[in-house]
């Protein structure tokens, strides 16, 4: 049987998961079992709500280097590279309509592309299993 994924509101501050069961502890409120089932347009709607959005390369490099803080890899220490990656994926996002990674192939098929969001699953890939990066060589592994 395939488990599937549902919206989950926190009913204390409307906090959006998705998942195939809530998490216990809201990780934005702390409250504990608050979490009621929700459909996909009550989800959106929340999600709207908020007005954040990572519309610059600076945005996406500091999305990048957070990421990064806690984890085994860190953003490649070229920073002009690192920025012209950054503005690669905001032009896949103008042109493409979702910020997918600079150095793959989108094939137009929605499905199979949401794969190639940067940052991808760059730890399935072979190059770093291999050689401790993804890709295209935006995070490295931490040595």
């Amino acid at each position: 049987m395939a488990l599937v994924k549902k919206f989950w509101r926190c009913h204390i501050c409307n906090d959006i998961h998705y998942g195939v069961k809530p998490p216990e502890v809201c990780p934005t409120c702390g409250a504990k079992d608050a979490f009621v089932m929700c459909d996909r347009k009550e989800a959106l709607e929340m999600i709207a709500q908020t007005d954040y959005s990572i519309s610059s390369s600076e945005d996406v490099v500091k999305a990048w280097s957070d990421l990064t803080t806690k984890s085994e890899f860190r953003l490649w220490d070229d920073k002009e590279s690192v920025k012209t990656l950054s503005e690669g994926v905001l032009e896949n996002d103008k042109n493409k309509g979702l910020k997918y990674c600079p150095c793959r192939i989108t094939t137009g098929d929605k499905e199979k592309d949401l794969s190639l969001v940067c940052p991808c699953n760059f730890k399935t890939q072979k190059t770093w299993k291999e050689y401790g990066e993804c890709w295209c060589g935006l995070f490295v592994r931490r040595k």
